[in-house]
């Protein structure tokens, strides 16, 4: 009983002292609308004095607590220990709280009123994406209580969020879905073993994620979400403030994911194409860092390869996307469909236009090439004359006997990535490309059924991590 009033008298303190501290510096008032014509009202800071665009994190609060649960009490708020890493901070008043109360308080809300609390963390998504000083390719996303539900459901596999911190989180059906199908998600838990229905709930996310990075922090009588931090600081005060090891990692998360930026660059005969350069934080002029370029099939674009980009960066890759002639933004001259067959045939320039780019950046060593169908030959015709491409991954596409003679003269690994029925109607077109590959770091992995190209990363998750792991082995040798 003692402990508890000792706590309530602290959490007193802490309100007090909160409504006696000025609003930090570095944070300014700011709103925004949502879809649906909301105003959300928020604290948003930045780095003053960033070289480029940094990562960025939204904190959303529980319907019990507003936007100062993440704010500065007597010590740092979890706000303020990640904005002091060169990161931006958002922390907003959900609708029907707080400064965003509009004609109607939460408590109030009916069930389908709640579920649109979702808008406003696709609005605040939507508002970090639209400050200059943002990198908004790698968004952080911090929930307590009820609202990581809607939180979860916003998100849904959206690529501009690399990591997502969960604290007594109450998860629907739709929400743990969206992990199962996404579930390359990062994610870090915090819940307390008393809290039977979020440790029911967060035991549950962890066990979707596939990400060896999350993980989830079960506590003993810390009671439920920010609540947790100042327990925390009252029973242990020689540890750690465990706001501070969800801080690191999250940190930790989004510097992994790298800096990303949408390039442009010419070809030979003269098509301008779009890509995405995606760069570790490590990368500088004098490094020698392992890239990879990844080109699209026929009837796709870069996004094909945006998770795979990613996790490769994460394992100190750089990576550049691109879309080539006639597909996605590449399209100055036409759609792929209305171009003349040799036009379309040219699309070998396109792949050695982004190796002379990729390779005039500063700190990039040797440089590997994955290409699914039509991709893949493109890959295969770069890399026949070109001495700085280093590994090659060709998925499940044809090889001719002309084309198996000239992979004979190459000497670098290649991993073959096949279809079964793919291979039947081919006669092992890709066997016996794997049978006259001379090095010994090549591979060959034939699949049942008869998925293409990129469809084999939906029916075997394991697959995107072997091959980030294979091509960083063979670019760092």
């Amino acid at each position: 009983m003692k402990k508890w009033v000792l706590f309530s008298v602290t959490i007193l303190a802490f309100l007090y002292v909160a409504t006696a501290l000025p609003v930090s510096a570095a944070e300014k008032e700011i709103s925004f609308q949502t879809e649906d014509g909301w105003t959300i009202s928020g604290m948003f800071a930045s780095p003053e004095k960033a070289k480029a665009p940094v990562p960025a994190v939204i904190f959303l609060h529980s319907f019990d607590h507003d936007r100062d649960a993440y704010g500065k009490y007597l010590y740092p708020g979890l706000a303020q220990i990640i904005g002091e890493h060169n990161v931006a901070t958002l922390r907003i008043d959900l609708r029907g709280r707080g400064k965003s109360k509009g004609a109607k308080d939460l408590h109030l809300f009916s069930p389908a009123e709640l579920a649109k609390i979702a808008l406003d963390v696709r609005g605040a998504i939507l508002f970090l994406e639209a400050q200059p000083e943002v990198d908004s390719t790698r968004i952080g996303l911090v929930a307590e209580g009820q609202t990581t539900d809607a939180t979860v459901r916003a998100w849904n596999g959206d690529n501009r969020v690399k990591a997502i911190g969960l604290i007594s989180g109450r998860l629907s059906e739709s929400a743990k879905n969206a992990i199962g199908v996404h579930p390359q998600i990062p994610l870090f838990l915090m819940v307390s073993k008393e809290d039977r229905e979020g440790f029911r709930d967060m035991a549950d996310a962890y066990n979707l994620t596939t990400r060896e990075e999350s993980r989830i922090n079960v506590y003993n009588d810390l009671g439920m979400g920010t609540t947790m931090f100042s327990v925390w600081r009252s029973e242990h005060p020689n540890e750690k403030p465990i706001e501070e090891v969800l801080a690191e990692w999250m940190i930790d998360q989004l510097r992994a994911a790298g800096a990303s930026r949408e390039v442009t660059f010419k070809t030979q005969d003269g098509w301008t194409l779009y890509g995405t350069l995606r760069t570790p934080d490590s990368v500088s002029a004098a490094s020698s860092t392992p890239a990879v370029i990844m080109i699209h099939s026929s009837f796709t674009d870069r996004h094909i390869f945006d998770d795979l980009a990613v996790q490769m960066v994460r394992r100190g890759l750089v990576t550049l996307n691109i879309d080539t002639r006639g597909r996605g933004k590449s399209t100055e001259k036409g759609e792929l469909l209305s171009l003349p067959p040799d036009e379309r045939n040219k699309t070998t320039l396109d792949a050695r236009a982004a190796v002379d780019f990729l390779t005039s950046q500063p700190g990039i060593g040797r440089v590997g090439l994955i290409g699914p169908d039509r991709g893949a030959l493109y890959a295969l015709e770069a890399a026949l004359a070109d001495s700085r491409i280093g590994a090659l991954v060709l998925m499940t596409t044809l090889i001719s006997a002309p084309q198996r003679e000239q992979i004979a003269k190459l000497d670098i690994p290649i991993f073959y990535l096949a279809s079964k029925s793919m291979e039947d109607l081919t006669n092992g077109s890709m066997a016996a490309a794997y049978a006259a590959t001379k090095n010994r770091g090549s591979r060959l992995l034939v699949y049942p059924g008869g998925a293409l190209g990129y469809e084999l990363f939906e029916s075997d998750q394991s697959l995107e991590p072997t091959l980030v792991q294979w091509m960083k082995d063979q670019l760092s040798r």
